[in-house]
């Protein structure tokens, strides 16, 4: 019986490599993930050595946040790559390559790391701050972007925040809504829910993703037939917003996975936003096709370094049409604590 299993189970291992094997050298699957890795790689080492990578200038500037909030903070602190900061900052100001906020909040984040490390030695940090005074980046926030006040328990019932309840109540009255009536959306009412879904955790604050919006029939008719699993609806869709993740915001593969994980971590602040706003929402799986690829990146004109994440479909709810209920898992099937047992709170 020992010997039947051992020959089972090699002859599973064999099977699942020669699967695939074929799946890779047949479908090219993970070799288009590889091409789009190493075509954002390389456009973001070309960037920095023009000196104008933005993505560089964003996860520096948040780990100068880092450091300033930092208990103890050190007097010295970023001193291995403040000069080439400072200098990406200045190639890309020059460039025009920063927007309004993000100038700000370099701005703000440079200003507050100069005053942390006034009694430093370091030269670096000293050449670095006389370099940066000739700099004109642009106008500070009126309202401070760089490190700030972390909210206590009575700010933030000063501020009003919605209770656990109603994001309960919120999270619940939104569903995956197919059929939606011909009027059109406000883009402003688009923007609102984007500008909410910005505000989403991201890796190094490098917001590596694009929500493209399209409100033209055609258009979001072409795209909504590619992806499986729109068949019987995708001619009622009367907006459309594609989720692109940007491969060229890291200099290495292991980051390879993170446009995945903060822009859906942005699409589900949108998802809330749109629903608190009387709109309706269904998200559409993007299959990982060559086909699929292919189709929307000629009709977005997307990058080698562009991955399309997601499709989400938006407008107003068709009066009495249905909707899946899509009943969640219990807590407790999803759920695992990790810790000692002795001194359980419950």
């Amino acid at each position: 019986m020992t010997a039947f299993r051992s020959l089972r189970r090699t002859v599973a291992q064999r099977f699942f490599l020669a699967v695939a094997l074929a799946d890779f050298f047949g479908r090219r699957a993970f070799l288009r993930e590889i091409v789009a890795v190493y075509a954002g790689m390389r456009k973001h080492h070309n960037a920095r050595r023009s000196g104008c990578e933005i993505f560089y200038v964003r996860r520096h500037v948040h780990m100068l946040e880092k450091g300033i909030s930092m208990i103890p903070r050190r007097d010295t602190f970023a001193a291995g790559y403040i000069e080439d900061l400072v200098a990406a900052v200045e190639a890309c100001t020059a460039a025009g390559l920063l927007d309004a906020v993000t100038c700000a909040w370099v701005a703000d984040t440079l200003d507050a790391y100069f005053t942390a490390t006034e009694a430093t030695s370091s030269p670096e940090i000293r050449r670095a701050r006389e370099t940066y005074k000739q700099l004109d980046i642009g106008p500070r926030s009126r309202d401070f972007l760089g490190p700030v006040r972390v909210l206590d328990a009575e700010r933030i019932r000063g501020a009003r925040l919605p209770s656990y309840d109603e994001l309960l109540s919120l999270a619940h009255a939104r569903q995956s809504v197919r059929w939606f009536s011909p009027e059109t959306v406000d883009r402003d009412l688009v923007d609102r829910a984007i500008a909410l879904g910005m505000q989403a955790p991201s890796a190094c604050n490098r917001l590596p993703y694009r929500f493209v919006v399209v409100d033209h029939r055609d258009t979001i008719r072409s795209i909504a037939d590619i992806p499986g699993g729109t068949a019987g609806y995708a001619q009622n869709l009367v907006g459309l917003v594609v989720v692109v993740g940007d491969l060229s915001a890291y200099a290495h593969t292991r980051d390879r996975h993170l446009i995945y994980v903060d822009s859906s971590l942005a699409a589900m602040g949108f998802l809330m936003a749109m629903q608190a706003q009387g709109l309706s929402t269904c998200c559409i799986n993007w299959p990982d096709s060559a086909a699929a690829d292919s189709r929307i990146a000629q009709i977005l004109g997307l990058k080698r370094y562009e991955r399309t994440v997601m499709l989400i479909a938006y407008g107003r709810a068709l009066p009495d049409a249905l909707a899946p209920g899509s009943g969640k898992r219990d807590l407790d099937s999803i759920r695992q604590f990790v810790g000692s047992t002795e001194g359980d709170p419950r």
